[in-house]
């Protein structure tokens, strides 16, 4: 394998096009400016083999994986991609033919969504590892969070769900496959359409916003705790996919989008006169933000506790 230092000259060291980064891949620290008026928005995302993504799939899908839904989390407080730092923990027995497709898959990644790769660091492990920070900018005071949900809001969804969920057999079946963009339900796993431009159009729009990785019914709830309100959904508004319906069947493809997650649509509340315009914006009108009683539920669903056994993807 690559020592630490040639593997980034010879997979990492890209060229750089965005003005706002001064200094990148091979200093000590990156440097980048924040524009007058703008805030920088940051998270952390990190994907383990075997619990995240199949280890033996393509190194390339890994990749676009991994990325994606890491700067899912700024298309849902409205940002504007910026620069991404990656850190690599590597199996000893790494090959660089692997290392080339997982630079491949990444950069092409980075490069549609226009971010920046920064920095980052490499270390040996038993399990490969893949963690990475992400930022972006937004006008300052506007980035959507999740405590600002009001009683009267329309609840929306950005897409489909559940349509990764009903790949994942399919994919741990045959890990191995390589999976085209835009090509069936396996493509919604590896490939997450994180929603970037419709995000920057929610700031000023809707009231609060987050992205589904966990589930839909788990992830709203942190909406409603964060707003102190209840999230009342219509089951028969829910976005569910023909290819996941004709795979698992209605109830189970409904099922899935409740709690499967790995969807990455976001999930935004907005207020009632907003209406027409998200409906232009192709969004999905699937419940009501209602007041919460004191002991009820925080999320419904057609006005009932939700009987479901699992709310969504549990991290321990």
């Amino acid at each position: 394998m690559l020592t630490e230092f040639e593997l980034i000259k010879h997979c990492f060291n890209w060229p750089q096009n965005n003005e706002t980064i001064i200094c990148a891949v091979g200093d000590d620290a990156s440097i980048v400016e924040v524009p007058r008026g703008y805030q920088l928005v940051q998270s952390i995302d990190t994907q383990v083999a075997d619990i995240h993504f199949p280890a033996t799939a393509p190194a390339q899908l890994i990749a676009q994986r991994a990325l994606r839904c890491a700067i899912s989390d700024l298309a849902a407080m409205g940002a504007k991609p910026q620069a991404f730092h990656l850190a690599l923990s590597l199996p000893k027995n790494t090959s660089q033919a692997w290392l080339e497709s997982f630079s491949l898959g990444l950069r092409a990644c980075a490069e549609e969504f226009n971010i920046s790769l920064i920095g980052g660091d490499t270390t040996s492990s038993p399990a490969l590892v893949v963690t990475l920070q992400v930022q972006g900018l937004v006008s300052a005071g506007k980035a959507l969070t999740r405590d600002k949900a009001q009683v009267g809001d329309d609840i929306w969804l950005s897409g489909e769900i559940g349509r990764s969920a009903a790949a994942l057999e399919g994919v741990l079946a045959s890990p191995e496959t390589f999976v085209e963009k835009d090509s069936g339900l396996a493509s919604d796993y590896f490939y997450p359409q994180a929603q970037i431009n419709l995000g920057q159009k929610l700031v000023g729009l809707a009231h609060s916003a987050l992205d589904i990785s966990d589930g839909l019914l788990q992830d709203a709830s942190h909406i409603a705790k964060a707003s102190n309100v209840c999230l009342n959904f219509s089951a028969a508004h829910i976005p569910t996919s023909e290819l996941a319906v004709a795979l698992c069947g209605q109830a189970e493809a409904l099922q899935l989008a409740l709690t499967g997650g790995d969807d990455y649509q976001l999930l935004f509340t907005a207020p009632q006169q907003a209406h027409n315009e998200l409906k232009d914006l192709n969004c999905y009108h699937v419940g009501q933000v209602e007041e919460r009683k004191a002991h009820s539920e925080w999320v419904l669903l057609d006005g009932q506790t939700v009987s479901h056994k699992s709310m969504g993807y549990q991290h321990f």
